[in-house]
């Protein structure tokens, strides 16, 4: 069955609701307050016909008359019947009382309780035997008791006709102050559909009720737009990275194109020009190469796909990773300052590699040959600390919130040496991403005369202690 438009607001409900329960309580007052007032009525004029009967079956007179005045006062009548049903006297309100047949007026003396006969209009009567066959009757007109309460009846439907009245102005006064905040709350929904995010509902003077339910979508809302802005955020990061990804795989391969082409037109007709063009050929190819594998790196790291998880010694990966690095450039001085203690990590030990190994392939492709620095391995409570540090043209303070985003170059700052490769912009980009995924953050520290690189891991509890001797260890790439 489907539900009245006009039940489907809560407005509607709360009237319906307040009107019901109005109404239902002031009918059961109604009724119960008719029915108590009839029948007290009912029971005073019986009580007062019981005591006009037994009062004059006491005066009558030894020929069995009435005195003229009766002794009962109030509405009571007195009447003696003889056994053909003649009245032979009368006294009392009612100047003509209407007399039952004799056969019902014995049955009535005989059940001995009053009762309603009606007559024109309704008589509470009482009947008693007397001698000689006679009767003596007692009566009283019920028409005083049914105006009082239909009078009560009248004034209970003009109570309850305002009463209901002052319940529908009562409960659209209260519907508006309560639903008041719901109202603003709808409103504020209005506006965060329309793409108002940053809307709020205002909780001040609301019900608690309504307030702890204002609150919570205010906490949703809050999630909802920082889901919004994160999702904002990462596609337009998904759409750079695919632009920037694109561009750098179509120059090696417009290269290559542009190689195949020469071959097959036949331009390349010395042997010396044939082999170089297969050397750059080959040299794009490792190139293009070496992008699609660090780009299938990040995806593996941004899809969470899980890495080794190992006991490390980090001193030894950033002892190895300075001697590839003496072995790629040998010209460089470069420092290794290891501070004694233990310096463990759980991770991937060929991830955590690459780190290292990216963070000095980025001193040698950002600064001029020759260029000194160092690389610095300390514990800091439950992190260890690996820093990097050059003493080449530096980072722009501008700069250094980007330097580990994918495809970022900050060549106007750090000029690209000549001969190292036009490079990718993934190095930084890959050391960030793998230390995310070891819970730890890299970050540029403020520095003046060079780039300070910083990585921080979360270090594991360690049973190996570093040598006490080896607090500064230096080793020149140059022997």
């Amino acid at each position: 069955m489907a539900r009245r438009p006009w039940l489907r607001s809560l407005r509607s409900r709360l009237l319906v609701g307040v009107l019901a329960v109005t109404a239902i309580g002031l009918a059961a007052a109604g009724i119960v307050g008719v029915t108590a007032l009839g029948s007290y009525l009912h029971q005073r004029t019986d009580q007062q016909l019981k005591i006009a009967l037994s009062a004059n079956q006491q005066m009558l007179s030894p020929d069995g008359q009435l005195p003229s005045i009766p002794a009962a006062a109030g509405n009571c009548s007195v009447a003696i019947i003889d056994a053909t049903g003649n009245q032979l006297s009368h006294a009392g309100a009612v100047q003509t009382l209407p007399t039952p047949p004799v056969a019902d007026l014995a049955r009535y003396a005989a059940g001995g309780t009053p009762l309603t006969i009606t007559a024109g209009e309704d008589y509470r009567i009482q009947v008693a035997t007397l001698p000689g066959g006679r009767f003596l009757l007692v009566s009283e007109a019920t028409a005083w008791s049914d105006a009082v309460v239909y009078r009560l009846i009248l004034i209970e439907l003009a109570v309850t006709l305002i009463a209901l009245a002052l319940a529908v102005a009562l409960a659209v006064g209260v519907s508006r102050f309560v639903l008041k905040p719901l109202d603003t709350m709808s409103a504020t929904a209005t506006r965060i559909a329309d793409g108002e995010l940053s809307h709020r509902v205002e909780l001040a003077g609301a019900p608690t009720e309504v307030a702890v339910l204002g609150q919570s979508m205010n906490q949703m809302l809050g999630r909802i737009e920082h889901a919004f802005t994160q999702r904002q955020l990462a596609e337009d990061r998904l759409r750079r990275f695919v632009a920037d990804a694109g561009h750098e795989l179509r120059t090696p391969l417009t290269a290559i194109t542009g190689y195949a082409q020469l071959v097959r037109k036949g331009a390349l007709s010395e042997p010396e020009q044939l082999e170089d063009a297969m050397r750059r050929v080959e040299d794009e190819t490792h190139r293009m190469t070496s992008l699609v594998d660090e780009l299938l790196l990040l995806a593996r790291l941004d899809q969470g796909r899980p890495l080794d998880r190992v006991e490390l010694d980090l001193a030894e990966l950033v002892t190895a990773a300075v001697q590839n690095a003496r072995a790629a450039d040998p010209d460089r001085s470069l420092t290794l300052i290891i501070e004694p203690g233990t310096h463990r990590v759980v991770g991937d030990e060929h991830r955590l590699s690459q780190v290292l190994g990216n963070l000095l392939a980025n001193v040698r492709a950002h600064t001029p040959a020759g260029t000194a620095a160092e690389v610095r391995l300390s514990r800091d409570g439950d992190d260890e600390l690996l820093d990097v540090i050059d003493h080449g043209p530096g980072i722009a303070p501008d700069q250094a919130d980007k330097v580990f985003e994918r495809f970022y170059r900050a060549d106007t700052a750090r000029h690209r040496v000549a001969g190292t490769g036009e490079g990718s912009g993934l190095g930084l980009s890959i050391v960030a991403a793998i230390v995310a995924a070891h819970q730890g953050s890299a970050t540029v520290v403020p520095h003046r005369g060079g780039a300070w690189l910083r990585v921080l891991l979360p270090a594991a509890s360690a049973a190996i202690e570093f040598p006490a001797n080896s607090e500064v260890t230096p080793m020149s790439l140059g022997g």
